[in-house]
């Protein structure tokens, strides 16, 4: 981890559904947990990754491949294209012909370069990832900062922002002393002690709570929930910022009665009384398919309206305000 450059996967201007006002959304590219619902796949690993278009290349692979000429010494066969011939790592093949590349995706674990999206002329192949210095993140938020309003500001996202916490704890001090209100949306699966140093730089915290039952919560999302609900109590003892719990509600998982009660005491007994539902959609789907990974939540079907108001109820029998949808804390 540096204090002098990140590596993020995306920016978002004139965001209204990650706190305040209008926002600058910041997505810090590696996470430790693999929800099987997550939306956004590509901020899980904390590496450049290929992306590729399968409909894009299976359109043009043979003009791709017409323009190459054969090379009895080329290590792929006879019919390949400009993106195969410029991987010097030996990650993409031809498997056959009118069919699109292969990615062989350990083998660009330790690529920089990516020759291969240069060499493709349909943009079927894309670099997910990219880093950024501290003085220059700063100066691109900086251009936004006319459209926050009042009451806008930056948030930062991810993947798991915490992940990169020695740059995280810069940008967010820089941040304070440009009077800018910032946000953050984490998993709260990281060392106390980063959160005991950030809360100062915070004005805004919007924090998973996915299921109480630690083998639940393990099969879920792959890591125990217990650093998770320690760091939610001592946030909510220590800290005088706003606090918003956000609950993921993925039918079949977390959504039973029993675990929402039990989420909804260990709140309240936190002293909180607000949550935000975020229930499950398949926004996130087609980036699955782009990264050559299975998408395990597709055919969850996500809750309908009266579900939620039943959630809704029982939060409110807890005095805890619930919200879901269009209707947000801010």
């Amino acid at each position: 981890m540096s204090d002098e450059t990140a590596l993020l996967f995306d920016f978002q201007g004139f965001s209204f559904h990650d706190g305040p006002g209008s926002r600058t959304v910041v997505f810090f590219k590696g996470c430790p947990l693999r929800c099987r619902w997550c939306a956004n796949p590509e901020g899980q690993v904390p590496h450049l990754e290929l992306m590729l278009y399968r409909e894009r290349c299976e359109k043009n692979i043979m003009m791709c491949c017409a323009s190459v000429k054969p090379d009895e010494n080329n290590h792929q066969s006879m019919v390949t294209s400009p993106c195969v011939m410029a991987c010097k790592d030996r990650a993409l093949m031809s498997p056959g012909e009118g069919m699109p590349v292969a990615i062989q995706r350990d083998s660009c674990l330790s690529c920089t370069g990516f020759a291969c999206v240069s060499a493709c002329n349909y943009h079927a192949l894309q670099v997910k990832g990219f880093s950024i210095t501290v003085d220059d993140l700063m100066k691109k938020i900086q251009r936004d900062r006319p459209y926050w309003g009042s009451s806008g500001g930056v948030t930062v996202s991810g993947g798991e922002p915490m992940d990169q916490y020695p740059f995280l704890l810069k940008f967010l001090s820089r941040c304070f002393d440009s009077y800018i209100h910032t946000a953050m949306e984490t998993s709260g699966y990281a060392p106390w002690e980063y959160y005991r140093s950030l809360l100062g730089y915070l004005d805004w915290i919007f924090f998973d709570i996915k299921c109480m039952n630690d083998d639940l919560h393990r099969a879920g999302t792959g890591i125990s929930n217990r650093l998770i609900l320690k760091n939610a109590k001592q946030i909510a003892s220590s800290w005088e910022g706003r606090l918003v719990f956000r609950i993921p509600v993925i039918p079949g998982y977390n959504d039973s009665w029993e675990n929402i009660a039990s989420t909804a005491k260990f709140i309240a007994d936190l002293g909180n009384h607000e949550v935000h539902l975020v229930p499950l959609h398949h926004l996130g789907e087609s980036k699955y398919d782009l990264l050559g990974r299975v998408y395990r939540c597709r055919e969850s079907v996500p809750p309908d309206i009266p579900h939620l108001r039943k959630i809704q109820d029982l939060f409110a029998e807890y005095s805890i305000a619930c919200y879901f949808g269009n209707d947000t804390p801010f």
